[in-house]
């Protein structure tokens, strides 16, 4: 089965319509989509529209959980809240139904789960390998036929294999899962960059040849800093470069590490 995966799109048409017109190209079989389909961004309810209208998989994200209510919104930084308070009173009786009834865990097929953020978590962050490795052993107990499972929520694309280790994806590129391993699978933020180049991601997952492809998504990034501005909405809300003091920290924990 040939899955194309979307995650944290945000309100961002332009890049969803970008992200969807590659994976159409790529004739996928089915669509999944990670959550957080809104926040952030003006298109709450396009984006909602349009993922519900390719008949897609979706789990809910921590964003749309907190804009119907579902989820407090603690912990959440300026921007989100500021985007999210924006958010609420905009999203139509239809798309608010809609994120109501979204699922925090999906099995599309015995050998892969799907949620946000973490199982049983849709607001933690898995970004570091022993976070990845916590949820391997989750997977393990709790759906021992899985060798796979796809995260969001980080908005960075990154493969952690239970011996192999992980691996941030920095470029397009295809990736051979390893046979024997349980993997974590993180496709990236389809609306809401976060390395110096403002793009998107999508995933193409062959669970039959065990093969992840990372797909960089350009869109109209113009037009969507236009509509930000149309609708009062923070300029940098489709686009966070890393700062370089944290860039610099990485860099450190990373020579402790070794």
């Amino acid at each position: 089965m040939r899955y194309g995966v979307v995650s944290d799109i945000h309100g961002n048409l332009h890049a969803l319509e970008a992200a969807l017109d590659r994976l159409e190209r790529e004739r996928v079989d089915a669509y999944l989509c990670l959550g957080d389909l809104v926040g952030y961004g003006p298109y709450p309810n396009e984006c909602v529209r349009r993922v519900r209208d390719l008949g897609a998989l979706v789990v809910a994200g921590n964003h749309d959980l907190i804009a119907v209510g579902r989820l407090a919104p603690d912990g959440i930084g300026r921007l989100a809240r500021e985007s999210l308070d924006w958010t609420r009173p905009r999203l139509d009786a239809d798309s608010r139904r809609f994120l109501e009834d979204l699922p925090a865990i999906a099995v599309p097929e015995p050998a892969l789960v799907m949620t946000h953020g973490a199982l049983g978590d849709p607001a933690r962050y898995v970004s570091r390998p022993e976070d990845a490795a916590a949820e391997l052993g989750r997977l393990r107990t709790e759906h021992p036929d899985a060798s796979v499972l796809l995260l969001g929520h980080t908005h960075v694309p990154m493969v952690v294999a239970e011996r192999t280790g992980r691996r941030i994806v920095r470029r397009a590129r295809t990736l051979a899962l390893p046979e024997s391993e349980r993997v974590v699978l993180n496709p990236g933020a389809v609306g809401q960059a976060r390395q110096r180049l403002p793009h998107g991601w999508s995933l193409v997952l062959d669970t039959d040849a065990r093969r992840a492809e990372f797909n960089v998504v350009r869109y109209d990034v113009g037009a969507g800093r236009r509509a930000l501005a149309a609708h009062g909405l923070a300029a940098e809300s489709f686009h966070r470069p890393p700062s370089i003091r944290r860039a610099l920290r990485r860099r450190a924990r990373r020579l402790v590490q070794r």
